[in-house]
């Protein structure tokens, strides 16, 4: 069987309970990874040039007619299937907002997931960048309503120091949160399909850079566990308390 090498897909193509279907559209094609930055406007009162909104290219090159100041306080939303070109842009915005002294107070999430060792990387960065713990940054699903944050989005919600999230959704027991996950599968080209097989060699080196990550950070290797026991084609919705349960959500 060839493979694509190390291209691990933790969501594509999802089958979930009607509820959650029809709320979330989860069905739906989703763009690759797009990252945008704002000020945060609670936080810049006084700050000369804290007041724009720009998509993460502009970010990085600046705008025309946009007054971009130092030591801003901002809010980066990451929407999209994360995927390693992704993560490359995410990592130059972060060296960017280093440079310029820019603090964020907020990660906001709307992904279906992505490449796992993309999510890893970016998780990591927030980690160890002042950019995130100096404030220390908060994470949050966005404001849509069909926005989510399933797979291997969960990666980069246990990377925020703080977590901000909806719970027990128009009181549908089906909904009990916007938090996803399930199994991973490899691409296989030749067969034009998805290999989740626990044999898998790729899905076991991911799986064991899952658990060594979430240890790291306090997050129980349950989670991974629990992951894998999902089938990849379909979605688990957590609940308050299993996300406390794993070291994901703090009350």
């Amino acid at each position: 069987m060839r493979i694509a090498a190390s291209v691990l897909v933790l969501l594509i193509a999802l089958r979930v309970p009607a509820a959650a279907a029809q709320n979330y559209d989860i069905l739906a094609n989703s763009p690759a990874t797009a990252i945008y930055i704002e000020t945060d406007h609670a936080g810049n009162q006084g700050r000369q040039g804290c007041d724009w909104y720009l998509p993460g290219d502009e970010y990085l090159t600046g705008s025309p007619g946009v007054d971009i100041g130092a030591d801003c306080i901002i809010s980066i939303r990451v929407r999209g299937i994360l995927n390693r070109e992704g993560a490359v842009a995410f990592s130059g915005i972060v060296e960017r907002a280093a440079e310029r002294g820019h603090r964020a107070s907020t990660l906001v999430l709307d992904s279906k997931g992505g490449d796992a060792d993309a999510a890893i990387s970016m998780a990591q960065l927030i980690r160890r960048s002042d950019v995130f713990s100096a404030t220390p940054v908060v994470a949050r699903i966005a404001e849509d309503y069909q926005s989510v944050c399933f797979s291997a989005c969960v990666v980069l919600l246990s990377a925020a120091f703080g977590k901000e999230l909806d719970f027990d959704i128009d009181n549908n027991p089906a909904l009990p949160s916007r938090v996803g996950i399930h199994g991973p599968g490899q691409f296989d080209r030749q067969r034009a399909g998805y290999d989740s097989s626990a044999a898998n060699g790729e899905i076991l080196r991911v799986s064991r850079r899952l658990k060594d990550y979430f240890a790291s950070i306090g997050v129980a290797e349950k989670l991974v566990d629990d992951m894998f026991a999902v089938p990849f084609d379909e979605i688990r919705l957590l609940s308050r308390d299993e996300l406390v349960s794993y070291g994901l959500y703090s009350d």
